[in-house]
């Protein structure tokens, strides 16, 4: 029941979804291997519902680093016109502090450090960097000859 239903909706995608999406898989495009879709309708037949979709990740996730890796670079954004040059407007740092202190105190200390504190830009700057990392020694096979045998 659960196989004929991925199966399905597989089938569903290719053939009403994906033939209007003007593009294959980046895995695809690059490699001339079968597509994601292929591949976890492939999967899912041979291994089952639950053991296939583990197939099917570790491919879209391998696609989604390829399309990170050799995707065409986007031009530049046109510049914003109220943006300082050094804002990179990736980090929103949370404050809700009071500076109405009248006189210098260890509470304006404590309120200006809780401010000021950029933990949280650094996580997200180093969860970025280590996933990049990870991404970075993942291989994508070199594309495969077959693409050009018809030419």
């Amino acid at each position: 029941m659960m196989k004929t239903l991925a199966l399905s909706a597989i089938g569903f995608y290719q053939r009403h979804l994906s033939p209007y999406k003007g593009f294959c898989c980046a895995y695809c495009a690059y490699t001339g291997n079968a597509s994601c879709s292929v591949l976890g309708a492939r999967a899912i037949r041979r291994y089952g519902v639950w053991d296939g979709l583990g197939v099917l990740q570790g491919r879209l996730q391998k696609c989604g680093i390829a399309y990170r890796r050799y995707a065409p670079p986007v031009p530049p954004a046109p510049p914003r016109l109220l943006t300082r040059k050094n804002q990179g407007g990736f980090c929103d740092v949370p404050c809700d502090c009071s500076f109405d202190v009248p006189a210098p105190s260890s509470d304006t200390c404590e309120s200006a450090s809780d401010c000021l504190d950029a933990k949280d830009c650094w996580d997200s700057w180093k969860k970025s960097s280590q996933r990049q990392e990870e991404e970075e020694r993942i291989h994508i096979p070199p594309p495969s000859e077959r693409r050009n045998v018809g030419t």
